[in-house]
């Protein structure tokens, strides 16, 4: 019987971690900022709906669809009202009509977003008309933020183990 040889995974798996955890902290710092430090676009809405051209979202009204006249990506906000969801804090998107001025702040795209449909911004953070709140973002980033962070940190733990143990190189 032959003893397994220690796999050369720690370097590699270590680097997964750091990003795991790097990726977290950005999205918790991101789901903590206030309203002035996303950057904003003021218009009149040209486009408002629950559906958009081919989507075909499992709960189609969990979305609404937002276009801002002369803004080149329409603006795709989840409003999910099921138990579990990551709905936002405040919403009443609904009361927003065609030719309403709004204010909406939105952020980057995340690396992990900057692939999906080119068509859609999905980051709006809030939205205001006159003044007055409409969409207030939930703590989606933040908790995920916070969850992704465990893992990393779980993960490097779990691998710092395996390689005191020598069941990793």
């Amino acid at each position: 019987m032959t003893k397994k040889e220690p796999k050369e995974i720690f370097h590699k798996s270590l680097i997964a971690c750091i990003a795991i955890v790097g990726f977290g902290v950005y999205l918790s710092i991101r789901g903590s900022k206030e309203k002035t430090e996303f950057e904003s676009l003021t218009g009149k809405i040209d486009y408002f709906d629950k559906t958009f051209q081919d989507l075909n979202y499992r709960n189609k009204g969990n979305h609404r669809f937002i276009h801002i006249v002369d803004f080149p990506i329409m603006f795709d906000l989840f409003v999910g009202k099921e138990t579990g969801d990551f709905s936002p804090k405040f919403e009443q998107l609904d009361k927003l009509k065609v030719g309403d001025e709004i204010t909406i702040y939105h952020a980057d795209k995340t690396p992990l977003q900057r692939n999906r449909d080119l068509r859609f911004n999905k980051t709006v953070q809030f939205i205001d008309k006159d003044g007055e709140a409409f969409f207030v973002r939930g703590n989606k980033d933040k908790y995920g933020g916070y969850f992704l962070g465990g893992i990393g940190v779980l993960l490097g733990i779990s691998l710092l183990i395996l390689k005191r143990l020598g069941k990793i190189k």
